[in-house]
């Protein structure tokens, strides 16, 4: 990352910074007023030195006195500065996080089929606080030690100017090492990040199979991959440490030879001048406060660099495509769920042959209708049409009679009700869970527990209804999981529910319940089942068969098995293997 690419970045970093900038305000006036006793402990010197010795110059007690007083004032003054840059930091992390959240929760569906979660959690936790505590520590080192050091020039400016001038010779000289340390560190800070996301990435995987890793027996063949990208980590973190740990050597070499030069033109001044101790003590104390400040001012290059490297990943987060919704119409009310697929066409990027090719058919409202067929045959595909989640490439998809691309996402997807293969659940309770995003309703909670086969279960729970049930259910069996999912589809209460393998991990008794729960609602809501088991749709009022993203035969469960197609073959096989 060059540094014009640092630019845009700062600029946007300070977006978040910019509605706390009083602190900032106030946190300058703090260390101004530490900066401005900086200046009374070289006169301090060149008075003691100049005439202090003598026997009745000042009372011995004054000493303490302006020492203590003088560091009572700058400590005060610190402590105020640092802690108004904390309070301003700690805003900023929240609005920062606060804003990739927003993105996060906004992406495109395409991202997130892109983005591995580690990385997302690394970007939204971590990156910010590290970014703006990086940059934070930058512009507390600058504050504490760059306004002394301002101080401390103009001090050197009154006392000599001639000499001041020559010690700021070795400053361009210094200005080109740092720009040289800089790219490196640049460059292999950027090798380090990507690195770390990689890391967590792995650890994430680590944590969400480790059924999977166990069952095959794969601990050692997931050591030893964390090793190696563990390795990468160490490798980048210690080039990026060692080109850091170049700068403050490289730097204290260059200003060693301009404080040579000033000490030797220095003592010669005195010496042909005939001037006393005094301006000599005044001159050298006020240097090597001066040389103390901007050495530790030459560190600071390198962290900030570090922050804009991280940064540049926050900032990829946040620009990342997000899902378009030109929609404009909002249903009035509920759907009476007729939806009808004309001509579709569907491309995933990268894929050389359409997910749908020309599809055709119809959910007639009030009925249930099942979508069978191989993988891959383009029963996900049409699913996530209809909830908007992919956009067709040509052709059009009616809800109701409407074109569902002139809807708001938001009023198209409150008519679905959703139940996946691919259960999600929230680490809260099994209240919150079913009653989801909606206003909460005992009754409503009971009939869809009931109906979903779960009541009983919920009894006998601790803390029944509010039972924690952790992160993505892992304090519940696959079926309960799956169960809890149904009930919150239940207490959605839509107009359309769609089941995508729904019942797929709940035992026959289950099965049979959830099944029995369904039909009650046979003929009031529009019902779309995706099944492999076609078993559990044998009373389905119409069946769609799909292959290669084309509709292959349509019909009742009887009307297939008489037409002796590809339903037939499917139930046939399924027989066998039963």
């Amino acid at each position: 990352m060059s540094a014009e690419a640092t630019k845009p970045l700062a600029s946007r970093l300070w977006t978040f910074v910019k509605p706390h900038r009083a602190g900032l305000a106030l946190t300058f006036l703090a260390y101004l007023g530490a900066a401005g006793t900086e200046w009374f402990i070289p006169k301090l010197t060149g008075y003691v030195f100049g005439g202090g010795f003598e026997r009745d110059a000042f009372h011995l007690a004054w000493i303490p006195v302006v020492l203590v007083g003088l560091f009572t004032v700058r400590g005060l003054c610190s402590f105020a500065g640092q802690y108004l840059f904390q309070w301003t930091l700690t805003r900023s992390v929240m609005d920062f996080r606060t804003a990739l959240v927003e993105s996060l929760l906004r992406l495109d569906a395409q991202v997130y089929t892109r983005m591995q979660s580690g990385a997302a959690v690394t970007k939204v936790v971590n990156d910010p606080q590290q970014i703006l505590w990086l940059l934070g520590n930058v512009g507390m080192a600058a504050l504490r030690d760059g306004l002394p050091a301002i101080v401390m020039l103009v001090f050197l400016f009154q006392l000599n100017w001639r000499l001041t001038l020559i010690a700021l010779i070795v400053t361009p000289l210094m200005g080109w090492l740092m720009r040289k340390v800089n790219h490196r560190v640049r460059r292999v800070a950027s090798q380090a990040y990507d690195a770390q996301l990689d890391l967590a990435n792995r650890v994430e995987d680590l944590a969400r199979a480790w059924r999977v890793i166990r069952q095959f027996g794969a601990v050692p063949v997931e050591r030893q991959r964390f090793a190696e990208v563990a390795q990468s980590v160490r490798r980048n973190s210690l080039k990026t440490s060692a080109a850091s740990a170049l700068a403050q050597p490289a730097s204290q070499f260059v200003a060693s030879i301009g404080i040579s030069l000033i000490l030797v033109i220095a003592v010669w001044q005195i010496r042909t001048t005939g001037e006393g101790a005094k301006a000599f003590a005044e001159y050298v104390t006020a240097l090597l406060l001066l040389i103390s400040k901007l050495r530790h001012l030459s560190d600071l290059s390198q962290p900030a660099t570090q922050a804009m490297v991280i940064a540049r990943g926050c900032m990829e987060l946040m620009d990342a495509p997000k899902e378009q919704d030109q929609g404009t119409l909002e249903l009035p009310g509920p759907a009476k769920g007729d939806i009808e697929l004309d001509a579709v066409q569907l491309t995933y990027p990268g894929a050389t042959t359409p997910a749908l090719d020309g599809l055709s058919l119809r959910f007639a409202a009030g009925q249930t209708t099942a979508l069978v067929g191989a993988s891959g045959a383009g029963k996900s595909s049409v699913i996530h049409l209809l909830l908007g989640f992919d956009h067709p490439d040509a052709g059009a998809i009616r809800l109701d009679g409407q074109d569902i691309e002139q809807l708001t996402r938001a009023s198209l997807r409150r008519q679905f009700a959703v139940v996946s293969q691919d259960i999600v659940l929230f680490d809260t309770s099994v209240a919150d869970n079913i009653a989801y995003a909606q206003v909460r309703d005992e009754a409503r909670l009971e009939a869809a527990l009931k109906a979903a086969h779960l009541w009983d279960f919920v009894q006998t729970l601790p803390e029944g209804l509010e039972t924690p049930i952790g992160a993505n259910g892992s304090k519940l069996s696959g079926g309960q999981r799956q169960r809890v999912a149904i009930a919150r589809a239940l207490y959605k209460d839509a107009p359309i529910w769609i089941f995508d393998e729904a019942t797929s991990a709940l035992d026959t008794e289950s099965e049979r319940a959830v099944q029995q729960a369904l039909e009650a609602w046979q003929g009031r809501k529009t019902l779309i089942v995706i099944a492999h088991r076609l078993s559990t749709i044998r009373a389905a009022d119409c069946i769609h068969v799909l292959g290669n993203g084309r509709l292959v035969e349509s019909g009742s469960h009887a009307e297939l098995l008489a037409r002796d197609g590809a339903y037939a073959a499917m139930v046939r096989a399924q027989s066998a293997e039963g």
